[in-house]
């Protein structure tokens, strides 16, 4: 055809986003509406085209919820009868109409139809007294517009519209369509979402992105230009994204969630700032629209329908260690004692495929690591929980004594478990040749006439590499892989892990996802394209054989969801929970595992885009995702046996508030180290000379281990945030927006400080240094008080609060430079706190969990800042067993061992008088009992204005009626050791303390001021 826009081979080909959508306006279009019919039981309206062979295709509308709707193309469906009625894997009920059914159940909806021969008119409304949504389906030409409420001025306002034409299809194979769907772009809106992606910036407002799981190291293969490039694909896939500001004078935000999980490009005004556009290349065009006044409501319906993440354990919050290198025993034994020696708290250890007998995965080299057992019983003892590294490759060098091989050899009912060599197209010669990108450019790395095993029907042979030592012996194996859209499949798959957790493993990394593979033996460093694996994307239908390439981001999926499943029936591993922390999948995996964002570098670049990445991350419902701290590969620039110490001293000052902490490196001759107390240590060792500047080396201990137990000091904070997660899929670490959406400037001029600002939770701010001071004039760093609320330094308790300091301001030049001169340490991180925010603190651990473990308690603080209001919800739990999260049905996303043994407290305070002040601190829910704290600390801070009585800012406080006694001033050890509820103040940092015994289900506090 002389107008073909993809050859027939292009449809096994990768696409860079630039080539998919180049010729995109002479695709055929959906222009003109010829007929439509709508369900009203089932809630969907059929429209009816057209093409230009004189055939008919139908696109389906169905509403999900009042806010929600789910659009499904495919060029090739004449009726709304072939598409399935089943949900995709990504999302939690198995059925459409089961869907519809739960979430009515949680809010009924109704649906009214008017149409004439121009149009159709669809409204809904909920159980509240005003609409929804308003959708207006234009017949010619063919246009959606969806109009939101505005119950102020009681009329609609159009939200949302696509373009004219608005859907773009033309064939891509003989089977396929690629399938645009283009939406005009308000000139206004901002665009923020879209998961693991590149680029600095958390809104992408001129940005091609490609959804194409890829084991891109460095973040730089396809186009060589490194980490802030947005059209790298990496290794994760979360096509959800929001527009915010598109109507500016109206409270109005929309997303999109395109459901596929085969390649899926977009363009965000880059072609056109008039209008942004998503594609796919395989299977239906199928994704929802949400729309709601606020984005955590938003995030609210979009993780109700995709799910929530499974209540994790509590010490995955601390910080982690790991290392491709820590070859033996005495290597992991050595980090862990140095950590130990050191006091930097640490809780896990994650050990790489060092560990295997000839990279057997589900094994243990005895002879490196001699009587497994012991060591991680050993390190279990020292509060350390490890995992070890799980790829998805089996080795097929046909060891008599490796188990897993020939039980997969063997499978089930003489079908093996792993992926066979069947291809389709077999005789095209453009099968037998891989595609590849590494340093920008495109290549054929593999000879096609020395393929093993091509098209044998045989078990398909990969390869894993792992690079080569540092005497250049190459490490990997190759091997076979199991086929995890098979139900047995995945079931066999989980009970491998019996012998690793037998021996003492207490978490999962899964690593190589994709599955990546060796360059030479398969496309794009993962499986042949053209070779066919089992499909079961629809829920409910028989999987089906399926070229990789048209499913390429499920198998991760599956992988993860496999672990996750057997994890849970190990024997052994009754009622406790589980932590994968997994590198690549797509949207649905978030319910089953953690993500690190694959092999980034020792570069300045990663950090900058780290905080963007993860609140991105974030408002794809992800509860713990992060990237290596410090970079796991060596500097692109300089390639340095090391990160630079002021490098990882400001990426681990920053790691110590985002969700996912743990530093990571390759030995392997690349790096020498990067344990925060190796930078002296090492060229202590060796009796070298400390490299310049040394002063810089110095600080690299103190100030890390500094800002690691602030992490752990603040623990409850984080494990709040990740116990809410599980409920409404807010996450921990929240993009300004989502905490202050009235705040317009966030949108316009103060849109720059959403790259580097993040909440914690709803009231502490946190605004890391990204830069090195030769870039910041020594540490200076500019600092943006979202409007709203008013803000107060953080002091850490070490100093007495500063001035209160209005919202809207900008605060120019914090002084965050790197020293240790007096308290300058609490401010190398420029941290706020909202006025009237609670805060829990506890005592210092050098492991979550520690004291209890000793038989002690660990006391929570509660402190409460200056404000006339305040409110805090609190989880307690013992934090690792299955039955502390809340009871749900399973179908919906609910833990089956889940018994909701928690304990949930509201802590309110509020101004009664222009003196008096009340604390309220009511359990909600009360089905855990703490063993060890039998009381709690509640820290009064004051502002410096607040007049002052010779008992500091307070004259009395009144728990539950009755007057408590006050100790004397700056008594700390008389008020912990004090057996009745008592206070004190504290005048070196103008806070006053009052301990409560935990022994009534509310409690009243009332403070008199001076």
């Amino acid at each position: 055809m002389l107008n073909e826009i993809f050859a027939a081979n292009d449809a096994y080909k990768f696409l860079k986003v630039e080539d998919y959508f180049y010729r995109y306006k002479e695709w055929e279009k959906l222009e003109k509406v010829t007929s439509h019919s709508f369900d009203q039981d089932s809630e969907r309206l059929s429209l009816k085209f057209t093409k230009a062979d004189g055939r008919n295709c139908c696109l389906l509308i169905q509403f999900i919820q009042k806010d929600t709707f789910r659009v499904r193309f495919n060029p090739g469906y004449e009726s709304g009868e072939q598409y399935p009625t089943e949900n995709t894997r990504s999302v939690v009920m198995d059925s459409i109409e089961e869907l519809r059914t739960v979430l009515k159940a949680s809010e009924n909806f109704q649906v009214s139809i008017q149409e004439n021969n121009e149009q159709v008119e669809l409204k809904t409304q909920g159980t509240d007294d005003h609409p929804s949504l308003k959708m207006v389906v234009k017949f010619n030409p063919f246009v959606i517009e969806v109009f939101g409420f505005s119950t102020e001025t009681n009329d609609y306002f159009r939200v949302w519209q696509t373009a004219n034409p608005g859907i773009y299809y033309t064939s891509n194979g003989a089977e396929d369509y690629a399938i645009i769907q283009a939406v005009n772009k308000p000139a206004t809106a901002k665009y923020i979402g879209f998961g693991e992606q590149g680029g600095q910036g958390l809104t992408k407002n001129t940005a091609q992105l490609n959804y194409f799981n890829f084991d891109n190291m460095r973040y730089r293969q396809v186009y060589n230009q490194g980490p802030l490039d947005s059209r790298e694909p990496l290794y994760h896939s979360d096509p959800f994204f929001f527009e915010f500001n598109g109507v500016p004078d109206q409270k109005s935000v929309n997303a999109i969630f395109i459901d596929n999980p085969g390649q899926i490009l977009v363009d965000v005004g880059y072609m056109n700032s008039g209008r942004y556009m998503f594609g796919t290349r395989f299977g239906i065009l199928d994704y929802f629209f949400f729309l709601n006044s606020e984005p955590r409501h938003v995030l609210d319906d979009f993780t109700s329908i995709v799910g929530r993440p499974r209540l994790k354990p509590r010490y995955i919050l601390g910080y982690h260690q790991g290392c491709y290198g820590y070859d033996s025993r005495g290597s992991v034994e050595w980090a862990v004692g140095k950590y130990r020696d050191y006091q930097i708290p640490i809780d896990g250890l994650h050990v790489d495929v060092d560990i295997q007998h000839n990279y057997q995965t589900f094994t243990i080299d005895t002879n490196k690591f001699p009587d497994p057992a012991s060591m991680f019983s050993n390190l279990r003892n020292r509060g350390i929980k490890c995992s070890t590294n799980i790829t998805p490759v089996i080795s097929s060098k046909q060891d008599p004594n490796y188990k897993t091989y020939w039980e997969g050899l063997t499978g089930q009912n003489n079908k093996s478990y792993f992926v066979l060599d069947q291809r389709v197209e077999p005789d095209n010669p453009d099968s037998r040749s891989y595609q590849n990108y590494g340093g920008g450019n495109e290549y054929r790395p593999n000879d096609p006439d020395k393929i093993q095993g091509f098209n044998s029907g045989q078990p398909y042979i990969g390869e894993v590499y792992y690079g080569n030592d540092a005497y250049g012996n190459e490490l990997g194996t190759p091997g076979h892989y199991p086929d995890f859209g098979r139900g047995e499949v995945r079931k066999w798959w989980g009970t491998q892990y019996q012998y690793l957790f037998d021996m003492g493993l207490e978490m999962v990394w899964q690593d190589m996802t994709t599955p990546a593979i060796r360059e030479t033996r398969g496309d794009m460093k993962g499986f042949p394209f053209q070779l066919y694996v089992t499909s079961d994307f629809i829920s409910g239908v028989t999987p089906q054989l399926t070229p990789a390439i048209k499913v390429w981001n499920l198998y991760a999926y599956n992988l993860h969801k496999a672990t996750y499943h057997g994890l849970n029936y190990l024997p052994g591993r009754d009622n406790k929970r589980n932590f994968i922390i997994g590198r690549g999948s797509f949207t649905g995996s978030h319910r089953f595992s953690g993500l690190w964002t694959g092999d980034n570098a020792s570069d300045w670049d990663f950090l900058r885009m780290n905080i963007s990445q993860v609140l991105s991350l974030g408002m794809c419902g992800l509860a713990i995702c992060g990237q290596d701290i410090g970079g796991f590969e060596t500097s692109s620039i300089d390639d340095g046996k090391w990160a630079s110490p002021e490098l990882l001293i400001r990426w681990t000052a920053a790691g110590a508030f985002l969700p996912w902490f743990r530093n990571h490196y390759v030995r392997k001759g690349r790096k020498e180290f990067q344990e925060p107390f190796m930078y002296l240590e090492y060229f202590q060792e060796k009796n070298l000379p400390i490299p310049q500047p040394q002063d810089l080396y110095a600080m690299v201990l103190p100030i890390c281990k500094h800002y690691i137990e602030l992490r752990y000091r603040l623990m409850q904070l984080f494990y709040d945030c990740l116990f809410e997660n599980t409920l409404d899929g807010m996450p921990i670490c929240r993009p300004m927006f989502l905490n202050d959406p009235q705040d317009q400037s966030l949108y316009n001029d103060k849109e720059y400080f959403l790259d580097n600002q993040f909440f914690v939770g709803k009231d502490l701010l946190i605004s890391p240094v990204t830069k090195p001071q030769a870039e910041t004039n020594g540490g200076k760093w500019d600092v943006y008080l979202p409007q709203g609320s008013n803000w107060y330094c953080f002091m850490n308790n070490q100093l007495p609060l500063a001035s209160l300091v209005e919202g809207g301001t900008t605060i120019r030049d914090f002084d965050a430079n790197l020293n240790l001169e007096g308290k300058h340490i609490n401010f190398i991180v420029p941290i706020y706190v909202r006025s009237g925010a609670i805060i829990p603190m506890i005592e210092l651990e050098q492991y979550v969990g520690e004291l209890n473990q000793q038989g002690k308690p660990n006391p929570i603080t509660l402190n409460i800042y200056p404000g006339q209001s305040g409110e805090y919800t609190m989880y307690l739990d013992d934090g690792v067993s299955r039955s502390s999260a809340v009871d749900k049905p399973e179908e919906q996303g609910g833990d089956p061992l889940a018994k909701s043994e928690y304990r949930q407290t509201q802590i309110t305070h509020q101004y009664i008088a222009p003196k008096n002040r009340e604390i309220k601190i009511e359990r909600i829910h009360d089905k855990y009992t703490p063993k060890y704290e039998t009381f709690f600390f509640v820290a009064i801070l004051h502002d410096p204005s607040e007049t002052q009585g010779s008992s500091g800012s307070l004259n009395k406080v009144i728990l539950n009626n009755q007057e408590i006694q006050k100790l004397g001033n700056g008594d700390y050890n008389a008020l912990n050791g004090a057996s009745l509820n008592a206070w004190y103040y504290n005048p070196t940092v103008n806070i006053s303390f009052i301990k409560v015994f935990d022994n009534l289900p509310s409690v009243t506090i009332t403070l008199e001021y001076a």
